[in-house]
């Protein structure tokens, strides 16, 4: 799994971490082409490179047009946009952190009180969502971020909420509002660099007279991986219980983890189900609206949990019946988790006019060798 880790004793903000993936390897043209698929306006983008002392950095260049040219186009552009899910729903989070912040802070979600910042906000934000995408960057962590000494925007302090944070009295460090909106929609932990095989780092600059912001880019390995997830939960008392089997469908294909259903008594003993949706933090906004639409609850439980998981892949095992994919976990480079792919069984099963426990059994026999090398 990729991951990227953000350094965050520089402070933080939509600039400079797109400009140290661009160090880190992204490509600026794409970005660029990725903000027209958005229905951005087009903007002049350069990647300087400047050096704060020992450090080589990336400085991003641009003329940014006017608040007012900006409001509203993300949110229009998004679904026509073609970006993939995973990109998708990372820049649907964004706003959505966003304009809750803006609302709890002004009284209201529309991005009037603090125009001057949008730009910065839209095209940085979006532009780190791109750069992730192509860096196919599966998780992000980030370090406790440092907000400086000085006068912290009210709208970067909501955005930070929750998240741990410390401060330095140096000229030199700033944690600004659209910095706080990245890190709050897409970090998934915090905390000091989990274990990688580090594939790449990259610098960023907001300025010459401002510290550089590191990233490191790697691939997850070593004790099990931990990731933030998050927990839908609706309780449904009045619908046709044959319209889960939909729900089902649509919920995994828009990217759920997993989908449970869970039987219990509701008040006046009323017989009833707990509807348990397992999905990352930055799918909640679309897959709580298609609980909404979905089924008849009035309302979705949301929270966050953690898990620790192995490390998977999957691996061919030849039976007598056909080939029949294993799904392997590894914990600390040893397996200790070997189980045949059911469909796979069961394809084969009806092809050959067997029992599905026949074909899961031989290929199970077969599997198991390998847990005991």
């Amino acid at each position: 799994m990729r991951v990227l880790h953000l350094e965050g004793a520089a402070g933080v903000t939509a600039p400079a971490l797109l400009a140290a993936l661009l160090d880190a390897g992204a490509s600026l043209a794409a970005v660029q082409e990725g903000w027209q698929r958005l229905g951005l306006p087009a903007v002049a983008a350069a990647a300087e490179r400047v050096r704060l002392g020992d450090v080589p950095a990336l400085c991003l260049r641009w003329t940014l047009p006017p608040a007012e040219a900006c409001h509203g186009v993300l949110e229009a552009g998004l679904s026509a946009s073609g970006l993939p899910g995973r990109a998708t729903a990372r820049l649907q989070l964004l706003l959505s952190r966003v304009a809750a912040a803006t609302a709890r802070v002004y009284g209201t979600a529309e991005a009037a009180p603090w125009s001057s910042l949008w730009p910065v906000l839209l095209y940085g934000g979006s532009g780190v969502v791109l750069a992730c995408e192509q860096l196919d960057v599966a998780q992000v962590t980030a370090a406790p971020l440092n907000l400086g000494g000085g006068f912290l925007h009210p709208l970067a302090a909501e955005l930070l909420r929750g998240l741990p944070v410390y401060g330095e009295a140096r000229s030199d460090v700033e944690t600004t509002a659209d910095g706080a909106a990245v890190v709050a929609a897409l970090a998934t932990g915090f905390g000091p660099l989990p274990p990688l095989r580090v594939v790449r780092v990259g610098y960023g600059t907001a300025g010459a007279a401002a510290r550089s912001l590191q990233v490191v880019l790697g691939e997850a390995e070593g004790a099990p991986a931990t990731e933030r997830l998050a927990v839908l939960e609706a309780n449904i008392d009045d619908m046709n219980p044959e319209l889960f089997e939909s729900v089902f469908e649509r919920l995994l294909a828009q990217g759920a983890l997993d989908v449970a259903l869970v039987p219990v008594l509701m008040k006046k003993q009323r017989p009833a189900h707990i509807l348990t949706v397992l999905a990352p933090p930055a799918l909640v906004p679309p897959l709580a609206r298609l609980v909404l639409c979905e089924t008849s609850s009035f309302g979705v439980r949301v929270y966050e949990t953690w898990r620790y998981k192995l490390e998977r892949f999957h691996r061919d095992v030849e039976t007598r019946y056909g080939t029949v994919p294993v799904k392997c976990g590894l914990l600390e480079g040893r397996l200790v988790q070997a189980a045949p792919e059911y469909e796979a069984c069961k394809r084969l099963a009806r092809e050959r006019g067997v029992p599905v426990r026949l074909v899961y059994a031989e290929a199970m026999r077969q599997a198991a060798a390998w847990l005991a090398d």
